[in-house]
């Protein structure tokens, strides 16, 4: 379930995503939420205390600081909408909110791709030379148990990124998910687990099978996009040049920057 679709006000919203913040990291401090909602303490305090009402110009405000996906901005622009209806004695219920998580099974299933790490290593296992359509072949080779095979097979099936014709099984390229209403958490925790799987990496793959390391330096957050837009263009062309010829294992590449430095400014003065 998530939580912040699932919040009946403004206040409960924030609190939710304040709390999740907090358990990802317990020296996080309702200052340092305010900061990043763009918002001073005593600001952020009155409206999670219902003592100031949150506009809808600075939900959207609030929205694209926290990077919020389209279905949680769309939810709390409706809450902010409840609250100003009730000061102007318009009945406004919860029951015209934005479409539920799981408005369709497709997205359902959309959802669930996105939160568990092992469906797109099944995809991706399925262009490898020796790939068998087998629950206990694809539990092997990817380190899953029988059942979470089962379902991948069948999810994928379903969602339509594998085809069966004639008892091969191929892979679908010209498949688009769309993650409008998908939650940001589902992809949060996606990336969660392959970090946790890159860590199991170090300890128990040899040296000679990866490739982990980093670099730090200081840099100008205004250029992020650009940053953006120039990893995604080095891993399509990664992809392009050795997604091709005999395949045998399946690797995943994740790129993790982010700013290690706290207490400065997040833009250009």
């Amino acid at each position: 379930m998530h939580l912040l679709l699932e919040s009946n006000s403004v206040q409960e919203f924030l609190t939710r995503e304040l709390d999740r913040r907090v358990k990802v990291n317990p020296r996080y401090s309702q200052r340092g939420f305010a900061r990043n909602l763009g918002l001073s303490p005593g600001e952020l305090s009155e409206i999670l205390r219902g003592k100031r009402k949150l506009g809808l110009k600075a939900s959207l405000k609030i929205s694209r600081a926290m990077g919020f996906n389209p279905a949680e901005t769309k939810h709390l622009l409706h809450l902010s909408q409840i609250e100003k209806s009730k000061d102007w004695n318009i009945e406004t219920r919860l029951t015209t909110e934005p479409a539920p998580l799981t408005a369709s099974a497709v997205d359902q299933d959309v959802f669930h791709l996105l939160s568990e790490w092992f469906y797109f290593a099944v995809l991706n296992l399925v262009e490898t030379s020796d790939f068998t359509w087998n629950s206990i072949w694809i539990a092997k080779r990817v380190g899953i148990t029988r059942a979470q095979a089962k379902i991948a097979m069948e999810r994928l099936l379903r969602v339509g990124l594998v085809k069966r014709e004639n008892g091969r099984t191929k892979s679908v390229n010209d498949i688009v998910l769309s993650t409008a209403g998908v939650p940001s958490e589902a992809i949060r925790n996606y990336h969660k687990q392959l970090l946790k799987k890159a860590i199991d990496a170090l300890d128990f793959q040899p040296v000679q099978e990866r490739d982990i390391s980093g670099v730090g330096f200081a840099f100008n957050p205004k250029d992020i996009e650009s940053i953006r837009r120039e990893v995604s263009e080095f891993q399509d062309k990664l992809i392009s040049k050795y997604g091709k010829g005999k395949l045998t294992e399946v690797y995943h590449l994740e790129i993790a920057f982010f700013r290690l430095s706290e207490g400065g400014t997040t833009r250009e003065q």
